[in-house]
Protein backbone atom coordinates (compact mmCIF):
# COMPACT_ATOMS: atom_id res chain seq x y z
CA UNK A 1 0.00 0.00 0.00
CA UNK A 2 1.27 3.40 -1.12
CA UNK A 3 1.95 5.76 2.21
CA UNK A 4 0.44 8.73 -0.01
CA UNK A 5 -2.74 6.85 -0.06
CA UNK A 6 -5.74 7.73 1.90
CA UNK A 7 -6.55 4.82 3.65
CA UNK A 8 -3.02 4.09 4.93
CA UNK A 9 -2.90 7.95 6.27
CA UNK A 10 -6.45 6.83 7.90
CA UNK A 11 -4.91 3.49 9.45
CA UNK A 12 -2.06 4.93 10.85
CA UNK A 13 -3.48 7.73 12.22
CA UNK A 14 -6.37 5.75 13.83
CA UNK A 15 -3.47 3.24 15.24
CA UNK A 16 -1.27 6.27 16.64
CA UNK A 17 -3.71 7.66 18.00
CA UNK A 18 -5.54 4.09 19.81
CA UNK A 19 -1.65 3.22 20.45
CA UNK A 20 -1.43 6.46 23.14
CA UNK A 21 -4.69 6.18 24.27
CA UNK A 22 -4.32 2.37 25.47
CA UNK A 23 0.05 2.54 26.28
CA UNK A 24 -1.39 5.07 28.56
CA UNK A 25 -3.45 2.73 30.82
CA UNK A 26 -1.47 -0.58 30.06
CA UNK A 27 2.17 0.67 29.10
CA UNK A 28 2.71 -3.08 28.38
CA UNK A 29 -0.08 -3.24 25.61
CA UNK A 30 0.86 -6.47 23.31
CA UNK A 31 0.69 -5.39 19.74
CA UNK A 32 -2.47 -7.58 19.11
CA UNK A 33 -3.93 -5.12 21.63
CA UNK A 34 -3.07 -2.08 19.96
CA UNK A 35 -4.28 -3.45 16.49
CA UNK A 36 -7.64 -4.12 18.49
CA UNK A 37 -7.69 -0.94 20.34
CA UNK A 38 -7.51 0.76 16.52
CA UNK A 39 -10.21 -1.39 14.85
CA UNK A 40 -7.19 -2.80 12.49
CA UNK A 41 -6.05 -6.12 12.05
CA UNK A 42 -1.78 -7.20 13.23
CA UNK A 43 -0.96 -7.79 9.62
CA UNK A 44 -2.43 -3.72 9.22
CA UNK A 45 -0.12 -2.68 12.33
CA UNK A 46 2.99 -4.32 11.04
CA UNK A 47 2.66 -2.77 7.85
CA UNK A 48 2.85 0.42 9.63
CA UNK A 49 5.32 -0.70 12.53
CA UNK A 50 7.19 -3.54 11.91
CA UNK A 51 8.81 -3.85 15.91
CA UNK A 52 6.87 -2.40 18.96
CA UNK A 53 9.26 -0.64 19.70
CA UNK A 54 9.25 1.38 16.47
CA UNK A 55 5.76 2.13 17.28
CA UNK A 56 6.50 3.40 20.64
CA UNK A 57 9.68 5.63 18.94
CA UNK A 58 7.48 6.67 16.30
CA UNK A 59 5.10 7.76 19.07
CA UNK A 60 7.35 9.78 21.33
CA UNK A 61 8.37 11.62 18.27
CA UNK A 62 5.12 12.68 17.44
CA UNK A 63 4.49 13.91 20.68
CA UNK A 64 8.09 15.51 21.18
CA UNK A 65 6.84 17.38 17.62
CA UNK A 66 3.28 18.38 19.09
CA UNK A 67 5.33 19.47 21.93
CA UNK A 68 7.54 22.23 19.90
CA UNK A 69 4.54 23.22 17.53
CA UNK A 70 2.13 23.79 20.80
CA UNK A 71 5.28 25.72 22.31
CA UNK A 72 6.06 27.70 18.92
CA UNK A 73 3.52 30.93 19.50
CA UNK A 74 5.16 31.55 22.51
CA UNK A 75 9.09 31.16 21.31
CA UNK A 76 7.48 33.87 18.34
CA UNK A 77 6.66 36.25 21.22
CA UNK A 78 10.57 36.34 22.17
CA UNK A 79 9.52 35.41 25.85
CA UNK A 80 12.38 34.75 28.06
CA UNK A 81 13.31 33.80 31.73
CA UNK A 82 10.53 33.31 34.26
CA UNK A 83 7.77 34.49 31.99
CA UNK A 84 8.90 32.14 29.10
CA UNK A 85 8.45 28.89 32.06
CA UNK A 86 5.21 30.26 33.15
CA UNK A 87 3.77 30.56 29.79
CA UNK A 88 4.94 27.46 28.69
CA UNK A 89 2.96 25.50 31.15
CA UNK A 90 -0.21 27.37 30.33
CA UNK A 91 0.54 25.68 27.06
CA UNK A 92 1.41 22.09 28.30
CA UNK A 93 -0.74 21.03 31.12
CA UNK A 94 -4.17 20.70 28.77
CA UNK A 95 -1.52 18.32 26.68
CA UNK A 96 -1.26 15.77 29.63
CA UNK A 97 -2.68 12.88 27.41
CA UNK A 98 0.44 13.00 24.86
CA UNK A 99 3.52 13.31 27.44
CA UNK A 100 1.92 11.51 30.31
CA UNK A 101 2.42 8.50 27.53
CA UNK A 102 6.04 10.33 26.75
CA UNK A 103 6.70 9.30 31.37
CA UNK A 104 5.51 6.28 30.81
CA UNK A 105 7.27 4.80 28.36
CA UNK A 106 10.18 6.93 28.88
CA UNK A 107 12.29 3.71 29.77
CA UNK A 108 11.49 2.36 26.47
CA UNK A 109 12.44 5.17 24.31
CA UNK A 110 14.81 7.49 26.15
CA UNK A 111 17.94 4.74 24.69
CA UNK A 112 16.90 6.01 20.69
CA UNK A 113 19.31 9.20 19.52
CA UNK A 114 16.85 10.72 17.58
CA UNK A 115 14.62 10.73 20.51
CA UNK A 116 17.34 12.38 22.79
CA UNK A 117 18.20 14.80 20.38
CA UNK A 118 14.58 16.21 20.11
CA UNK A 119 14.52 15.75 23.90
CA UNK A 120 17.28 17.37 24.39
CA UNK A 121 16.45 20.68 22.04
CA UNK A 122 13.70 20.93 24.80
CA UNK A 123 15.89 21.07 27.64
CA UNK A 124 18.26 23.27 26.22
CA UNK A 125 15.57 25.89 25.32
CA UNK A 126 14.30 25.15 29.39
CA UNK A 127 17.80 26.06 30.79
CA UNK A 128 17.98 29.13 28.34
CA UNK A 129 15.14 30.02 30.37
CA UNK A 130 15.97 29.39 33.51
CA UNK A 131 19.09 31.41 32.78
CA UNK A 132 17.82 34.49 31.62
CA UNK A 133 15.46 34.45 34.63
CA UNK A 134 18.83 33.84 36.93
CA UNK A 135 20.09 36.95 34.72
CA UNK A 136 17.10 38.94 34.75
CA UNK A 137 16.74 38.32 38.84
CA UNK A 138 13.87 36.13 39.01
CA UNK A 139 14.86 33.12 39.82
CA UNK A 140 17.66 32.95 42.77
CA UNK A 141 20.96 32.58 41.72
CA UNK A 142 22.10 30.33 44.17
CA UNK A 143 19.99 27.62 43.01
CA UNK A 144 21.57 25.43 40.63
CA UNK A 145 19.80 25.18 36.64
CA UNK A 146 19.38 21.16 37.13
CA UNK A 147 17.50 21.60 40.33
CA UNK A 148 15.33 24.19 38.63
CA UNK A 149 14.63 22.02 35.66
CA UNK A 150 14.46 18.80 37.27
CA UNK A 151 11.89 20.58 39.77
CA UNK A 152 9.85 22.00 36.53
CA UNK A 153 10.02 18.24 35.36
CA UNK A 154 8.92 16.91 38.55
CA UNK A 155 6.02 19.59 38.97
CA UNK A 156 4.72 18.85 35.74
CA UNK A 157 4.71 15.68 35.71
CA UNK A 158 2.61 15.46 39.06
CA UNK A 159 0.48 18.23 37.03
CA UNK A 160 -0.05 15.55 34.11
CA UNK A 161 -1.05 12.75 36.70
CA UNK A 162 -3.55 14.72 38.73
CA UNK A 163 -4.97 15.84 35.47
CA UNK A 164 -5.31 12.50 33.63
CA UNK A 165 -6.60 10.94 36.65
CA UNK A 166 -9.43 13.61 37.39
CA UNK A 167 -7.74 14.99 40.46
CA UNK A 168 -7.71 18.32 39.15
CA UNK A 169 -8.80 19.87 35.95
CA UNK A 170 -6.44 21.53 33.97
CA UNK A 171 -6.94 25.04 35.16
CA UNK A 172 -6.77 24.13 38.83
CA UNK A 173 -3.82 22.28 38.35
CA UNK A 174 -1.88 24.84 35.85
CA UNK A 175 -2.47 27.23 38.97
CA UNK A 176 -1.10 24.80 41.54
CA UNK A 177 2.22 24.28 39.49
CA UNK A 178 2.39 27.82 39.00
CA UNK A 179 2.09 28.76 42.97
CA UNK A 180 4.48 26.12 43.92
CA UNK A 181 7.06 26.67 40.96
CA UNK A 182 7.60 30.11 41.59
CA UNK A 183 7.77 29.45 45.18
CA UNK A 184 10.29 27.63 45.32
CA UNK A 185 12.13 29.91 42.76
CA UNK A 186 12.47 33.50 45.10
CA UNK A 187 15.55 34.90 44.76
Amino acid sequence: MNKADARYQKSRAAIVESSIRLLLTNPDASMSEIAAAAGVGRATLYRHFETREELVKALTLLCLEETDAALQPLKDTGASGLTAILASIKVLVPMADRFRFLMSLSSISMDDKDINRAYQAQLDELIGYVEAGKQAGEISTALPTEWVVASYDALLNATWTLVQYGQLDSEQATNAFLKSFQASLAP
